[in-house]
């Protein structure tokens, strides 16, 4: 069933004018709906989407403006407040450190490597004074722990062998 331009103008001819009127705004909405649908809706979306994003955004610049200032006034009281160990060398401070934490006795072995790491090998400590020692060294003297492989001493219950690598 072929229609041809002709015969569709022949129907649309047939009908009584209130059908012509129906049918002619039929059609209209058909194509202002089928605009919307195309072009509008589309835009309107990528745009709400959009504003969400910028909000979004500016909500994270906001955060991020917030911990920088925080980070510069920290900043600025590091470099006013000195260093508990700052003025001592990583060694000096592992050092007197050791020998106040009672650690020192464990301490089989100090190898330095460079200005700003030291390896150390400890022998049947006690791992409750290890991890003392550990926090304080990082607490009071900004001294990490980079590397660590810590083993169970067999014969004693709490003892341990470890190999550290520290940085200051």
């Amino acid at each position: 069933m072929k229609l041809e331009k002709s015969d569709l103008l022949r129907r649309f001819e047939r009908l009584s004018p209130r059908e012509r009127l129906w049918s002619i705004s039929c059609i209209i909405f058909i194509i202002f709906y089928g605009l919307y649908m195309l072009v509008y809706a589309p835009i309107t979306e990528e745009t709400v989407l959009i504003e969400q994003k910028i909000s979004a955004h500016q909500l994270i610049y906001q955060h991020i403006k917030k911990i920088s200032t925080e980070v510069a006034s920290l900043r600025q009281n590091a470099q006013i407040m000195p260093n508990a160990g700052g003025e001592q060398s990583l060694m000096a401070v592992l050092d007197a450190s050791s020998q106040q934490m009672e650690i020192k006795p464990g301490i089989k072995r100090m190898i330095p490597e460079g200005t700003d790491k030291v390896t150390l090998w400890l022998e049947n400590i006690s791992f409750d004074k290890l991890s003392q020692w550990l926090a304080v060294l990082e607490t009071k003297h900004a001294i990490t722990v980079t590397q660590v492989n810590i083993n169970r001493e067999a014969n004693k219950l709490g003892s341990v062998n470890a190999k550290l690598l520290l940085s200051n």
